[in-house]
């Protein structure tokens, strides 16, 4: 998902990925 891409590129917390992803 877009949300893993911007956690490689910036290392954003994983509660914001799940908000990414949904």
């Amino acid at each position: 998902t877009t949300g893993h891409l911007i956690y490689k590129c910036g290392g954003i917390d994983k509660r914001t990925i799940e908000k990414f992803e949904k």
